[in-house]
């Protein structure tokens, strides 16, 4: 199994440095670090958990996949939580911090960037640990990374959601899949995550 250690690259990693500039733009990632490290803590040690209780059965699953998947079934209730609590954090930070959804056609834009600027800032900062975490578990690097873009895209959709933001088409980031990001918030609306991540682990 990988060795990756989510601690060590979220407390004493020199790489992990901050790459935004706007200091408002800034205050809204740095008000997110507690609770990003609170849903990949909780992802782990769901993922862990759910692959000892496998392992002292004497199950030995031939589908990473589904072990996957399976073991996000069992953890769906808590990894739910962190994210919905991420996504109303942001939600309250971005409307405090870069205001409302504004009504003018250059202001919405204006403000969409930044909001493109932030998620960009996110997936710099947190996209890798997410893929040290899901690569723990299935070692296809493809289906792997595919998963772990996809629970990235679903907490970028929490908070996009929680700013209030319906349509995503004036985002503005290098990072995010306007496509993906469309089905993550569909599916967090719908209570569908579950359905979202099986799709992509299929």
């Amino acid at each position: 199994m990988d060795t990756f250690n989510l601690n060590y690259y979220l407390y004493n990693n020199p790489l992990l440095t901050e790459n935004i500039a706007d200091p408002k733009e800034k205050a809204v990632v740095d008000d997110l670090k507690d609770d990003m490290s609170n849903i990949l803590k909780g992802l782990e040690s769901s993922l862990d958990k759910a692959n000892k209780e496998s392992a002292s059965k004497g199950q030995q699953p031939t589908n990473e996949g589904a072990l996957l998947i399976a073991s996000i079934a069992v953890a769906l209730p808590a990894i739910l939580g962190l994210i919905s609590k991420i996504g109303k954090v942001a939600g309250a930070g971005i409307n405090k911090l870069l205001g409302k959804v504004p009504s003018e056609k250059n202001a919405y834009n204006e403000w969409m960037t930044k909001l493109g600027h932030i998620a960009d800032e996110l997936h710099h900062l947190y996209l890798k640990p997410i893929q040290g975490i899901v690569g723990k578990f299935v070692k296809d690097k493809v289906k792997a990374d595919k998963i772990s873009n996809g629970i990235f895209h679903l907490i970028v959709a929490s908070f996009l959601i929680a700013s209030g933001v319906g349509a995503v088409k004036a985002l503005q980031a290098k990072n995010v899949s306007l496509a993906t990001l469309e089905g993550a918030m569909a599916a967090v609306k719908a209570g569908e995550i579950k359905a979202f991540i099986t799709g992509l682990a299929s």
